[in-house]
C-alpha cells in the first residue's frame, strides 16, 4: 500500500496541483490536518475538491486551525478518521484531530482527557490489524513536536496511548518546523511538516513500514 501524506495544507491548493502524478500514484491520500487557512467549511471543501481531481481515496483529520463546520464536512464526505478505525487491505487506520490546548487558543483544541477518549474509541475498531496507522494533527508530547520558540507542542495523551498501544506508524504535523521521522516507543512518527511549503510524505506499508520526505517543487 502506498500512501501520499500531507499536512498543514492551509488553503495552498497549487501544491496540490504540482503534485498531481504523485497523488494519482498513491492507493491512498492521508490528510493529517490543518486543512483551511480561513478555518471554514467553505474553503475545506475547495481544498478537497482539488485533490478529488486526482484520486477519490482520502483519509483525514481535522487540525486545530480548521473549525468543527470542517470535521462535520470531513464526516459527511466519509473521509473523517476522527475518532474513527477503518480497516483497507489489513491496515488499521484511527485517527484524531484538532490539538491539546495551546497557547493561542486556536479554532479546535480538545482536553488531554478528551483526546485519550478519542485515541481509544477509533483504536478499538482497528486493534487486531497487523499493522496499525494513527493519524493524528498533533506529535505525541516531546516527539518531533518542538517549535521555534523551542517549546513543545505535542499531545501528552498521545505519547501516553503510543507508549501503552503497539501502533505501527503515527502520521502527525501542526508544528512545521519539526517535520521529520524518528522513532518513539514501537512506533514509526513522522510529521509531514507543512504542505503549504511543499513538504509531504511517502509511505510504504507491507511487511514492514518505508517513510520518505519529500517536497513539491515550486
Amino acid at each position: 500500500m502506498k500512501l501520499f501524506v500531507i499536512s498543514d495544507i492551509h488553503g495552498a491548493t497549487t501544491p496540490i496541483e504540482k503534485a498531481a502524478l504523485l497523488i494519482r500514484e498513491a492507493d491512498l491520500v492521508i490528510i493529517a490536518g490543518d486543512i483551511t487557512r480561513s478555518k471554514t467549511r467553505a474553503e475545506a471543501a475547495e481544498v478537497i475538491a482539488c485533490l478529488e481531481q486526482f484520486t477519490p481515496h482520502i483519509l483525514a483529520v481535522h487540525g486545530n486551525w480548521d473549525r468543527l463546520e470542517v470535521k462535520d464536512f470531513l464526516e459527511e464526505k466519509n473521509y473523517s478518521l476522527h475518532g474513527r478505525g477503518l480497516m483497507l487491505d489489513g491496515v488499521g487506520f484511527f485517527g484524531v484531530g484538532g490539538s491539546s490546548p495551546t497557547p493561542l487558543h486556536t479554532a479546535t483544541e480538545y482536553t488531554e482527557e478528551e483526546i485519550a477518549l478519542i485515541l481509544r474509541t477509533g483504536y478499538a475498531q482497528v486493534q487486531a490489524a497487523a499493522q496499525v496507522v494513527l493519524i493524528s494533527h498533533t506529535p505525541p508530547r516531546g516527539v518531533r513536536d518542538r517549535s521555534f520558540l523551542g517549546l513543545r507542542g505535542g499531545s501528552k495523551s498521545v505519547r501516553s496511548f503510543l507508549e501503552e498501544h503497539p501502533v505501527s506508524l503515527c502520521l502527525c504535523g501542526h508544528i512545521h518546523e519539526a517535520a521529520g521521522i524518528e522513532h518513539f516507543a514501537k512506533t514509526i512518527v513522522a510529521n509531514a511538516g507543512s504542505f503549504k511549503k511543499g513538504r509531504y510524505l511517502s509511505v510504504e506499508i507491507g511487511s514492514g513500514i518505508q517513510v520518505t520526505p519529500g517536497r513539491v517543487g515550486y
